[in-house]
């Protein structure tokens, strides 16, 4: 699923006539997401002539203490999934580690870090508060920071029997306040994606996309299967 949202993202991006995107990973925890972002990006360089610049935003420490009932207290608790920072660091070759408050380290994100468009997303924050926190970054005015069509892979909205996700609390919670919220901008499923991958892949249904109606090229013309 990171191989195909990047895959998709550096498609369009070649189509658009960008050399380079940005992908990035809410929520590192060990670092395993992380590290599969980094090994793509020689083959993406290598296959679409677009560079790859990957960001990974974490608290550090684990997960905090859960706000109320709408993070899923009963799948999460206060430090889960702790990293370990010193080894982390010392693995990653090109991938830059943002620690801290999301809701912090995203307002300054632009400003410090100057990225090339936002091609892919993957949120894996768990809690419905910090995926609120996180999705600050796609109400920028700067609308040419992402592509038309954003790629978005939610991470928890699937899971163990006793998860019971819905749309009233956690990731998915977080996604329809969103929408309801954003008139030019929405996040929306994928449809079909699973019924056009070869091998049977559950994450299909994890997979969305965000589109921004008012961005200069969502209507550039892109498919591949006219004649």
């Amino acid at each position: 699923y990171y191989a195909y949202g990047v895959v998709q993202a550096a498609r369009l991006a070649q189509k658009l006539d960008i050399k380079e995107i940005a992908v990035i990973e809410f929520g590192v925890g060990t670092g395993r997401g992380l590290i599969e972002l980094e090994s793509l990006q020689e083959q993406i360089t290598g296959q679409f002539d677009v560079a790859l610049r990957v960001f990974g935003f974490d608290l550090g420490d684990g997960l905090p203490a859960p706000k109320d009932v709408r993070d899923c207290p009963y799948l999460f608790r206060r430090g889960l999934y702790r990293m370990e920072k010193d080894t982390l660091q010392k693995r990653l070759k090109h991938a830059t580690l943002i620690l801290g408050d999301v809701q912090d380290t995203v307002e300054r994100f632009f400003s410090a870090y100057s990225p090339p468009p936002i091609g892919f997303i993957c949120f894996d924050m768990d809690y419905y508060s910090t995926t609120v926190s996180a999705l600050q970054m796609l109400k920028t005015t700067q609308i040419e920071r992402f592509l038309p069509r954003t790629l978005c892979y939610l991470d928890d909205i699937v899971g163990p029997d006793e998860a019971c996700h819905s749309e009233y609390s956690g990731e998915l919670l977080a996604i329809n306040e969103f929408n309801s919220a954003a008139e030019d901008r929405k996040i929306a499923k994928i449809h079909g994606l699973a019924h056009k991958r070869i091998a049977e892949c559950y994450w299909a249904d994890q997979m969305y996309a965000l589109h921004l109606f008012s961005h200069p090229q969502y209507n550039r013309f892109v498919d591949p299967e006219a004649i």
